[in-house]
């Protein structure tokens, strides 16, 4: 169910998640086979059948579905009363029946004799359906077998015992684009795995890994996965690889089809209607060229006035005297102002003095004062001692600087706080390393305060140093909390934890660092 090379290159996950292998290569335990709602279901009914019919049966789904898959469990799983025998590719009719012979009767025989091995295998096969225990071919791939490889499946199955019933039974699995037809079949689909199915399965795959804790997918990851992988369990597999590798797939958008008269009509479209617009100016330009001359006319036409010695005699006209009369009437407005003052009595203690007679101001604008410029200052000179002052002063900055580290670091709580915590409460795992010098970098790097902690626990019997961060009462706290982290904060890889996984880790490899 997945195309994931199992010898590739560790990715950063597996450390981060401290998972023994990868979560979503090949099947190869029977724990990490993933017994879903649908596949369950086929799985029984499949059992079911080979046990009450003689008609082999034809699993047919998409590339990647779990065909293969579900072949290798039910030989895995197969219960006492079923002898399932999985087809070799490309090996000839004599050892084909002696693998046969082998795995099904649990014997070998000396001769190589095409006819020979094959009455030996009848025989046998014949026998163990008297005990009540049904030989079973499972074959992947049917569609793909050649000529020669079909025609002895074909006569494998068509062996029957002194009732006149089929010796063998047989599970066949093709993709659903391609038909077959050789024997009768009985036909069985397997379906997607659906929304509801695909959060329990992508953690029972990384449980099976070595994952402690919740799963690192959030439900708007689960549900993109879903949707971009329709259900397909190989497409899932690598969505989910990429995902934790931090590679965001593309997303899945609907192409509207475009029939071939469509493409037609797009190719000539501009043409046409280029063309209809000259065929419109063509017929229309007679009325168009009366507009256009019309509003050319309009534009050359200027309205003179009837009399124009007239207007200029008016334009020239001055008035002239206007001025005096503005001074005059000022001057009467200053004597009766002068004239008000004077009927005002003087203060008692000023009784004596002669008033004053208020002279009228100018007429004309005070002139105003010339701004004196400001005088220029000399340039402060700097001493050698202000200098050897930066120097001191940057040997203090940097002394803080170190004290502030060691006061983080110092800060960080160790194990004894983290087993008095709640267990249910959630926690993130920030990293995890075998050096303790790549934690202490990390706090110092990030300036991680408050609900910091770390502890150290044995991974391959060797120290692991792990950082977490917070204590909240809910994973819904926990994601809203982190999405509210600003600066280097918020782009950290996270993993999301339960107290008591973290405490369990603890108390059953921890070690001091």
């Amino acid at each position: 169910m997945s195309d994931i090379a199992a010898t590739s290159p560790e990715p950063a996950y597996i450390t981060k998640l401290a998972l023994r292998h990868l979560p979503f290569s090949e099947v190869k335990e029977t724990q990490d086979f993933f017994d879903g709602r649908y596949i369950k279901q086929r799985r029984l009914l499949i059992l079911h059948l080979l046990r009450s019919t003689t008609t082999p049966i034809l699993l047919q789904a998409d590339s990647g579905a779990g065909k293969t898959t579900l072949l290798q469990q039910l030989q895995r799983q197969a219960p006492s009363d079923i002898r399932f025998y999985s087809w070799q590719k490309n090996a000839s009719a004599a050892e084909q029946y002696q693998s046969m012979l082998k795995i099904l009767a649990t014997e070998t025989a000396s001769t190589r004799d095409e006819t020979a091995l094959a009455n030996i295998l009848k025989e046998r096969l014949s026998h163990l359906k008297k005990l009540n225990i049904t030989p079973v071919l499972l074959v992947d791939d049917v569609h793909l077998l050649t000529d020669v490889e079909q025609q002895v499946l074909q006569v494998c199955l068509s062996w029957q015992d002194e009732q006149q019933q089929p010796v063998m039974q047989a599970v066949l699995a093709m993709t659903a684009e391609t038909a077959f037809t050789v024997i009768p079949t009985q036909w069985m689909d397997l379906p997607p795995l659906e929304l509801i199915e695909t959060e329990a399965y992508l953690l029972h795959r990384l449980k099976y890994a070595g994952l402690q804790g919740d799963s690192p997918f959030t439900q708007k990851e689960i549900q993109y996965l879903s949707k971009t992988s329709a259900g397909n369990l190989a497409k899932l597999n690598a969505l989910a690889h990429q995902q934790l590798l931090g590679i965001k797939a593309k997303k899945w958008r609907t192409r509207p089809s475009i029939r071939l008269g469509n493409v037609h009509w797009l190719r000539w479209g501009g043409g046409l209607s280029l063309a209809i617009v000259i065929l419109l100016i063509l017929s229309f330009q007679n009325q168009i060229n009366e507009w256009i001359s019309a509003s050319t006319t309009t534009e050359n036409h200027l309205d003179l006035p009837e009399d124009i010695t007239t207007e200029d005699e008016k334009l020239a006209t001055v008035i002239v005297g206007d001025e005096q009369e503005i001074k005059a009437e000022m001057l009467s407005e200053r004597e009766k102002l002068e004239a008000l003052l004077a009927e005002i009595p003087p203060p008692a203690s000023q009784e004596s003095e002669a008033p004053k007679a208020i002279e009228p101001e100018p007429l004309s604008a005070p002139v105003p004062q010339q701004l004196s410029e400001p005088e220029e200052q000399p340039l402060a000179e700097i001493s050698v001692e202000e200098l050897s002052g930066e120097n001191t002063s940057q040997e203090s900055r940097q002394e803080a600087t170190d004290k502030a580290d060691e006061d983080m670091l110092s800060a960080v709580h160790q194990r004894d706080w983290i087993l008095s915590r709640p267990e249910k409460s959630y926690t993130f795992q920030l990293m995890g390393s075998w050096e303790d010098k790549e934690v202490d970098d990390f706090i110092k790097e990030h300036g991680l305060k408050g609900d910091v902690a770390r502890f150290t626990s044995l991974r391959e019997n060797k120290p692991w140093h792990v950082l977490i961060y917070g204590v909240y009462p809910s994973k819904q706290a926990a994601l809203k909390a982190s999405n509210q982290w600003s600066g280097a904060m918020n782009n950290l890889p996270t993993w999301l934890r339960r107290f008591d996984s973290v405490q369990k880790q603890i108390k059953e490899k921890g070690v001091a660092p």
